[in-house]
């Protein structure tokens, strides 16, 4: 195995597993917010990115961001990985787990993760910093396609090409997923690219 291949595999391997264990560290500063009350202990976040190698990472894979608390989000997020693989095999999917809710939207409010499936309640309390994320003011959110109850989101800086070629294939496919692909709905605005493959306009070229 190359070199390169190693550190790519590496980097990835320890991402995954800090995931879980930031997740941890959440609920520790938790608690303690709870015995010396919210003004005592301010956000602190677990760094994903401790070798510098996880935007490298994240530029040659699409990571989706699932909760494990959530049984049809872990469900959805599997069937459009799997869907994505076969359909849309340069865009090289994987799955990421995270704790919760509150860990999927930190995650992506903080840059460390670019895609993830959220239910469609936690996306809008996301995006209009209502518990369980009122210390996440003006969170950076855009909706790719709806399922139903949950919602493919990314963050605004997600090109508008991926997220065009995100939406149409899921909803050219939608037989082979849980719950149909359709156009963003609800408060939460619609990623440009998303919404340019529903209204039947040409692809972004960003």
């Amino acid at each position: 195995m190359k070199r390169r291949d190693l550190l790519t595999l590496g980097s990835g391997a320890v991402a995954f597993a800090l995931a879980g264990r930031g997740s941890a560290i959440a609920r520790a500063e938790a608690k303690r917010k709870v015995s010396a009350g919210p003004a005592a202990f301010p956000l602190r976040l677990a760094d994903l990115n401790p070798d510098r190698m996880w935007p490298t990472y994240r530029r040659y894979h699409l990571l989706i961001v699932s909760q494990r608390d959530d049984t049809t989000s872990g469900a959805l997020t599997a069937a459009v990985v799997e869907v994505l693989s076969r359909h849309l095999p340069h865009a090289r999917p994987q799955l990421v787990s995270a704790a919760d809710s509150r860990r999927v939207g930190v995650l992506i409010a903080t840059d460390q993760q670019d895609v993830a499936i959220m239910q469609a309640d936690s996306a809008e309390a996301l995006f209009l910093a209502k518990p369980p994320f009122a210390d996440i003011p003006e969170a950076p959110l855009r909706i790719i396609v709806t399922f139903a109850t949950h919602v493919l989101v990314c963050r605004p800086n997600f090109m508008a090409r991926h997220a065009y070629l995100l939406a149409k294939t899921l909803a050219e496919h939608g037989e082979e997923l849980p719950a149909r692909a359709a156009a963003p709905t609800g408060v939460v605005p619609a990623h440009p690219g998303s919404r340019a493959f529903f209204v039947g306009e040409e692809m972004p070229n960003d």
